[in-house]
């Protein structure tokens, strides 16, 4: 029996509009009535998640910057923060490569660079709660994830050249096209799933979860009823217990129904 189902955003619940069948309303709450929880899981920004939903959001459970970031409605449950020397760290890493944009998630917000404010249309797609800064200096606030986008698609080059340099205690995902997460070791969308499983006293074998790239790799794992989207990456589909159709054909919504008998 299925008490919680969870599912990423981009690539997968979300089609490449960024949008999601308005059926899902009617969807979610025929799962309501079968007490069965609504988990997104995603790379994206807690605040960006709870807006998108509105006015289930409340109804609803979140795994925000990739594990990171847990809450049930509008109430936080875990926060996991990235040291500040080791921030200081990868700042200066990332401080040679102009032409990368570089995003600190805090727990109060997302911080840019003013220099980078011609990337605004991308990082609204990902946040709504932002500002630009002249400076990182000028953050106070506890930082959860470091998001890095190069539209030049060369994120590869960059991480080969500094990856031996990051601190010991974080790592990098990639989390969707020209887009690499860097965030502490001991979190990933897995963890914070058995973190709600555990909350919630739900079984692995009692979970569907659905995803599209590397950064949902702990999250199926972490449930039996695992599926990878037609669109996936491969690494995704060899671990999964099943193929959705692509998110531009709202394979979730159609997965759900079946299994389900929506």
């Amino acid at each position: 029996m299925i008490k919680m189902i969870a599912t990423d955003m981009d690539g997968t619940f979300l089609d490449s509009e960024k949008r999601f069948d308005p059926e899902f309303i009617d969807i979610f709450y025929k799962l309501k009535e079968k007490n069965i929880k609504f988990v997104i899981a995603s790379g994206n920004q807690y605040y960006r998640l709870f807006q998108k939903f509105i006015p289930l959001s409340e109804q609803m459970y979140f795994i925000a910057e990739n594990g990171s970031f847990i809450a049930e409605g509008a109430r936080e449950l875990y926060c996991n923060i990235i040291e500040k020397d080791d921030v200081e760290k990868i700042k200066g890493l990332l401080a040679g490569y102009n032409e990368l944009l570089v995003v600190l998630c805090g727990r109060k917000g997302a911080y840019i660079l003013e220099k980078n404010y011609q990337y605004k249309d991308e990082i609204k797609k990902y946040y709504c709660n932002y500002r630009f800064v002249e400076s990182f200096d000028d953050i106070s606030d506890g930082i959860m994830k470091i998001a890095v986008y190069d539209p030049n698609d060369k994120l590869d080059i960059v991480f080969n050249e500094i990856g031996s340099k990051l601190p010991d205690n974080v790592k990098t995902v990639t989390s969707g096209n020209n887009w690499v997460d860097i965030q502490n070791n001991d979190i990933n969308k897995g963890i914070a799933m058995r973190f709600l499983q555990a909350i919630y006293e739900i079984e692995p074998d009692e979970c569907m979860a659905f995803g599209d790239q590397m950064n949902d790799y702990e999250l199926l794992q972490q449930v039996k009823y695992s599926y990878a989207m037609a669109n996936a990456v491969d690494p995704i589909k060899e671990i999964a217990y099943g193929i959705a159709d692509t998110n531009d054909r709202q394979g979730v919504l159609s997965k759900i129904k079946e299994v389900l008998e929506l």
